[in-house]
């Protein structure tokens, strides 16, 4: 039995002592091939066109082309029901998931979970508080903020050395609190009833007039054109600027410790998604997966084989909450390794103790990434010791707990020409708005704007994309 998958890193040895315990466990001969991201696709060519398809391939999100022209010509196993429905962490998969994994209405990748939870934007509450100011809940409330953060001395230090939002080149983060105004979800629809991207929406519009009312007040980053995101970030966590993103994972402990170490008193509060014009207020959920799987099709022929498989696949899958994360879960302890040979616990965490000598299981096998069942906290929090960003974190959950999330109907679907074009059109449209943000450009010519993005290359992006949409059977908005 054989995999092949990508790694971010070196790959764990060949032959370690995780390898043999995964296979005596299973009772299979069973290797996986980890390749070194950057090299993963030539790799992967290379060994299929050699005739040597191994039983499971791993693919990265932006693999999506090469894995829909494979399913198309019969590479991969369809994944049905039979097989769903019998494995706990296919079956809390979301068919919205799955969906993004069809093609010619089959499913035929398996996706590895990540959060379909919403990224917001944390203000300082302790700046609000001192200007007598309430958290905004509308774009008209949040500039009135930001000006009031640039001109009013909200951190009382007596001089005018503080502004409203950070943001950096690419208009990034965008700040768009809904599905509404998102450069990249598409929402909106054009007079004949085909999606369009965000990029070039009315949404996008109104944000770019309100990013050019803010940079007129000079309640934005001045340098926010040129600026990177090491550097957007600073803006924020030196105490600059009032409002920056928040995200249910992967913050850094160490910015919000080098900001409260600056200003201890500092308090924070998450935006709500803001109401849209069409009344809807919620999160754009995320795609639902940060890497997929798909199977031989040749496994049909060998259903024995193809059952353990999936046995190993949805072992690998298992999500130990932190209560479980000790050496009386048996399973947790076989996956990494054992107490003091593979891992040891410190203050509740997980240590890995020489994860370079491949001890434990976990890398060996061809997904280790845990499905989080849908109403289960995954406790992103638990990352995290530093109080402050510890209760943020729960606030953003909280509130994606409380909200409708949108899927927007462009995952999943490839278009030929946004593969080929679409990074110099983006690249374009945010040039140009950011032209009309710093008065470079009238905002007023949104329509010859929008004509250009067309010309380009735009229509047929669309066109296309609006084929695959129709093809997944995507009617209308999804609200969930």
């Amino acid at each position: 039995m054989k995999g092949i998958t990508y790694v971010f890193g070196n790959p764990a040895p060949l032959n370690g002592a995780g390898q043999k315990a995964l296979n005596d466990k299973f009772n299979v001969d069973y290797k996986v091939e980890k390749v070194p991201q950057e090299n993963f696709v030539e790799k992967l060519t290379a060994v299929v066109a050699g005739g040597e398809t191994p039983d499971m391939i791993g693919f990265r999100p932006n693999d999506l082309t090469l894995f829909q022209k494979w399913a198309k010509q019969g590479a991969f196993l369809p994944i049905d029901d039979a097989i769903i429905n019998k494995y706990p962490s296919l079956k809390a998969v979301p068919q919205e998931v799955w969906d993004q994994f069809k093609v010619n209405g089959k499913i035929y990748g398996i996706p590895s979970w990540a959060p379909i939870e919403g990224n917001s934007f944390m203000i300082r509450k302790d700046w609000l508080d001192n200007l007598g100011l309430k958290v905004p809940t509308s774009y008209e409330e949040l500039k009135q903020v930001a000006i009031a953060f640039t001109k009013n001395d909200p951190d009382k230090n007596g001089k005018q050395d503080t502004y409203g939002l950070a943001m950096g080149q690419n208009i990034n983060p965008d700040f768009a609190m809904g599905p509404y105004w998102q450069a990249g979800t598409w929402y909106h629809k054009d007079k004949d009833g085909n999606f369009i991207p965000g990029i070039m929406s009315q949404g996008r519009k109104e944000l770019v007039q309100f990013f050019a009312d803010l940079n007129k007040e000079k309640a934005i980053t001045p340098d926010f054109a040129v600026l990177n995101w090491a550097d957007t970030n600073a803006q924020f966590y030196s105490g600059k600027a009032g409002v920056f993103l928040v995200a249910p994972r992967g913050m850094s402990q160490a910015y919000m410790e080098g900001l409260l170490k600056l200003n201890p008193g500092a308090e924070f509060a998450v935006l709500a998604p803001f109401k849209q014009p069409d009344g809807n207020q919620g999160f754009t959920a995320g795609t639902g997966y940060a890497r997929f799987n798909a199977l031989n099709a040749k496994l049909a022929k060998d259903p024995e084989k193809l059952a353990k498989v999936l046995e190993m696949h949805d072992f690998s899958r298992n999500f130990y909450p932190a209560a479980q994360q000790n050496a009386a879960n048996k399973d947790f302890d076989f996956f990494y390794g054992g107490e003091g040979t593979g891992y040891k616990m410190e203050n509740g965490k997980r240590v890995m103790l020489k994860p370079q000598e491949g001890l434990d299981p976990s890398v060996y096998f061809q997904d280790n990434t845990s499905w989080v069942p849908a109403g289960t906290d995954p406790e992103f929090d638990k990352a995290y010791t530093e109080p402050k960003l510890i209760q943020v974190t729960k606030d953003l959950m909280a509130l994606n707990g409380q909200m409708k999330h949108f899927y927007p109907p462009n995952y999943g679907v490839i278009s030929e020409t946004e593969t080929t074009k679409g990074a110099e059109l983006q690249t374009f449209m945010m040039n140009e708005q950011t032209k009309m943000i710093v008065g470079q450009r009238p905002i007023s010519d949104w329509g010859a704007l929008v004509e250009e993005y067309l010309k380009r290359g735009g229509a047929q992006i669309i066109k296309e994309m609006n084929e695959g949409i129709k093809e997944r059977g995507y009617k209308d908005l999804v609200w969930k």
